[in-house]
């Protein structure tokens, strides 16, 4: 099977010919320390999990297709679920709720983060109620982990938090809706969304 093998130093200079000084400005603000990403890395103690940017994240999913070393084709998607919805981040009041089978989320205001995971590659698209959510829009945040949850060196899943000001996004008293969208790099005719409603105080 074809798979990312993950390098070690992964956001050294050396990783995929990029290093930080080449990285957008957009792509700086995002290398920093995500609470959603370090909840996870203390859940899950046994995976290697790495902040990249998001040139890195498409570099990885490149490499897949297209390096003469690897083996088969890309892992193919099985698995996108939104894992936490937290509120007031970086506050003494932070809340971070995990989500599982829920369909909406605690009320909300200030900072909102949402955490989705999606297992395998695949090509990505996320909304709330009707606009896109992109690394050009600077109302949105978004940092992606690599993840290799089995320490075989391979990534075979990536972490996904979207961080925005809930005040400016969300009146007061309505709610919006968060949507991901994820089709499969290997089988494109595969493709999940999943979606969360996140009401607002």
């Amino acid at each position: 099977m074809k798979k990312y093998l993950l390098a070690v130093g992964i956001l050294t200079s050396g990783f995929l010919g990029l290093n930080t000084a080449e990285a957008s400005e957009v792509e700086k603000e995002m290398l920093e320390v995500d609470p959603l990403i370090e909840n996870l890395k203390t859940e899950h103690p046994d995976w290697t999990i790495t902040l990249v940017t998001s040139d890195e994240a498409t570099k990885i999913k490149e490499e897949v297709k297209n390096s003469p070393v690897l083996r088969g084709p890309a892992p193919p998607l099985t698995a996108l679920y939104i894992d936490k919805v937290a509120s007031q981040v970086g506050t003494i009041n932070e809340q971070i709720e995990k989500i599982g089978l829920q369909q909406t989320s605690h009320a909300v205001s200030g900072t909102v983060a949402v955490a989705v995971m999606q297992v395998g590659y695949g090509n990505e698209n996320q909304w709330l109620d009707d606009e896109r959510i992109t690394y050009q829009n600077r109302d949105y945040k978004i940092n992606v982990a690599a993840i290799d949850s089995n320490n075989d060196r391979i990534v075979d899943r990536f972490y996904y938090t979207i961080t925005f000001n809930s005040d400016l996004k969300i009146s007061s008293g309505t709610s919006a809706l968060y949507k991901f969208n994820c089709t499969s790099s290997s089988y494109p005719w595969n493709t999940i969304e999943r979606t969360i409603n996140i009401p607002h105080l």
